[in-house]
């Protein structure tokens, strides 16, 4: 079991504003995509008059549209941008929030779902020798360039979240999770069943 109090929940979307990223100076505004744009502003939102001492980033996919055209660079026979390619790895998005943040804070950038992310949170809290430590937990994900045969329906999103293990309010039951949830679907669904006051259960996540 996975308990955890979880406060801070932001999520942002397709049709979301980036007014979080007005402390980034325009220039590298406009240089980053427009996935980091999203988790970046989520991520700033969050933790607006908060302090973390650990950062999850997770996504399915990452910034895999910048992958796709450096390896349409390539069969071209064309040099890939070096600023493309160290911004297309899939811990890309950490890198620059601590660069243009300014922000040294310890991260982690995993590949997976929003669950992943919570678990991830809950062992290093688990570990970490300090009282009232607080991770900060920002997923980012969407869907893959065309060209791909594994497809998945859904949404661009980004979402994020404070926690803790301090007057615990949610239950994460590792017993009842499934491996087959689409992880953007996965976190929409999240989001709805933690703003929806009356469910107090749904999948394998409870409120306590």
């Amino acid at each position: 079991m996975v308990r955890l109090n979880i406060s801070q929940l932001n999520i942002n979307t397709v049709d979301s504003t980036f007014q979080a990223l007005e402390k980034i100076s325009p220039m590298q505004r406009r240089r980053l995509s427009f996935i980091a744009k999203l988790a970046l502003n989520n991520a700033i939102q969050s933790l607006e008059n908060n302090k973390v001492d650990y950062i999850v980033w997770v996504s399915q996919y990452g910034d895999e549209h910048k992958t796709l055209k450096i390896l349409a660079d390539v069969l071209q026979d064309e040099t890939p941008s070096p600023t493309q390619f160290s911004t297309s790895v899939h811990n890309a998005v950490a890198g620059l929030y601590s660069i243009l943040c300014e922000d040294s804070t310890p991260s982690t950038s995993l590949a997976g779902s929003w669950n992943a992310g919570l678990i991830e949170a809950y062992a290093w809290l688990k570990t970490i020798n300090k009282a009232n430590a607080k991770a900060l937990i920002v997923y980012y994900d969407e869907p893959l360039p065309k060209l791909y045969t594994e497809q998945q329906d859904f949404d661009v999103i980004a979402m994020s979240a404070i926690c803790s293990l301090n007057d615990e309010n949610f239950l994460l039951n590792l017993a009842e999770m499934s491996a087959e949830t689409n992880a953007a679907i996965e976190a929409q669904q999240f989001y709805t069943f933690w703003q929806n006051a009356n469910e107090t259960k749904l999948f394998a996540w409870q409120k306590c």
